[in-house]
């Protein structure tokens, strides 16, 4: 297994403990860090140019990291350097947002954990699509206490948006064969509707 833009490891640790041999790689050395110390081999490479070595049966990019990639032509260098890497009739599975231009929406998350004295409350901006820029920006606000420590950390990141001929796009001559697709709401069929879509892109 390699997971792109693995960031702590949260899925390479899983998938080892489940006895898969997975590779990560990630920009954020800080992340890299962590997941070393949960035990996940991973290396340091960027999205659009990072060349695993080895050859991989699966793929797995499944929380919208893919949007990172904020153009056609890195979207389809990373798809490339992807493809290289994978064992004929390999699988890259993609988790990916598509929208619907037409009634732009954009989408506010909140998540609450705690674990013994820690705390943290997450929230989550994201705008409405532009159809022209192709982008949506996204804000993020975490509120986090410790003990009797606390504080507050907050980022604003633009991830580019797909819908559905734009995704079709950018896979047609990629190296990969859109092979399956999955909703969130569990549906099996294509409907060409917007919303969080599993997509698993088979090697040609």
């Amino acid at each position: 297994m390699l997971e792109p833009a693995c960031g702590t490891g949260r899925y390479l640790a899983g998938l080892g403990a489940r006895g898969y041999d997975c590779l990560g790689y990630d920009v954020n050395a800080r992340a890299l860090a962590f997941a070393r110390r949960r035990g996940c081999r991973v290396a340091r490479g960027e999205l659009a140019r990072f060349r695993p070595t080895g050859t991989f049966d699966c793929v797995l990019c499944l929380v919208g990291t893919f949007r990172h990639l904020l153009s056609d032509a890195a979207a389809r260098a990373h798809l490339a350097n992807t493809a290289q890497a994978l064992a004929p009739g390999g699988l890259y599975v993609v988790g990916l947002d598509l929208c619907d231009y037409r009634s732009p929406r954009g989408d506010d998350e909140v998540w609450h954990v705690a674990r013994g004295r820690r705390e943290a409350l997450h929230a989550m901006t994201t705008t409405a699509p532009d159809a022209r820029r192709r982008a949506e920006r996204v804000h993020n606000f975490i509120a986090w206490r410790d003990g009797r420590r606390e504080g507050t950390l907050e980022s604003t990141y633009v991830l580019r948006s797909y819908d559905w001929p734009q995704w079709e796009s950018v896979i047609a001559g990629s190296g990969f064969t859109l092979a399956g697709w999955y909703s969130q709401d569990g549906a099996r069929q294509r409907r060409r509707r917007p919303g969080y879509w599993l997509f698993a892109l088979q090697r040609n």
